[in-house]
């Protein structure tokens, strides 16, 4: 017989163990980003820089979302290796983007974000290592988290089944 008891305890550490994975995956991301947000007026900029390495990993990451962008907004992106040489420029036409950029050189990597619109923005830019492998991490935190949570609705359902007991 299935005893809901250790069902539940199991999945119940499967949540936790999913838990644990997302929040490990969450950590590595995020200590090797360096973020900022800031109002833009018209006309200004704001830059985001990064020290990084090629010997730590080859692939750089920028993000920039602009909330509430709109059609006449004109914001433009630009990504600076650390000899001075703009390495991407891009005209900002969606509210978020992420693209990857080669690390060649060590030093400071700096993204640097200008409003040429005619309004004020709210802007959040991000720089940093590209998270390798970080795919297999956050899928298996997913699947162990709810396969945890399955199991937890299982055990519920057999621990309720086995305690209401037909009247004769």
């Amino acid at each position: 017989m299935i005893k809901p008891k250790s069902i539940i305890i199991t999945s119940g550490i499967l949540v936790l163990i999913g838990i644990a994975i997302t929040a490990y995956q969450s950590q590595t991301t995020s200590e090797n980003l360096v973020n900022q947000q800031k109002t833009l007026s018209v006309g200004t900029e704001m830059t985001v820089t990064k020290g990084m390495d090629p010997s730590s990993n080859q692939k750089g990451v920028y993000a920039i979302q602009v909330t509430d962008l709109k059609n006449d907004d004109n914001v433009k992106a630009i990504v600076i290796d650390p000899n001075g040489n703009t390495i991407i420029t891009k005209s900002i036409t969606k509210s978020t983007i992420q693209e990857i950029f080669k690390i060649s050189s060590s030093g400071n990597y700096t993204l640097q974000i200008e409003n040429q619109g005619q309004r004020e923005i709210q802007i959040l830019g991000i720089i940093g290592y590209y998270p390798e492998g970080i795919e297999l991490v956050d899928i298996s935190g997913f699947i162990v988290l709810m396969a945890g949570l399955a199991g937890l609705a299982v055990g519920m359902m057999y621990l309720i089944k086995n305690r209401v007991k037909p009247q004769s």
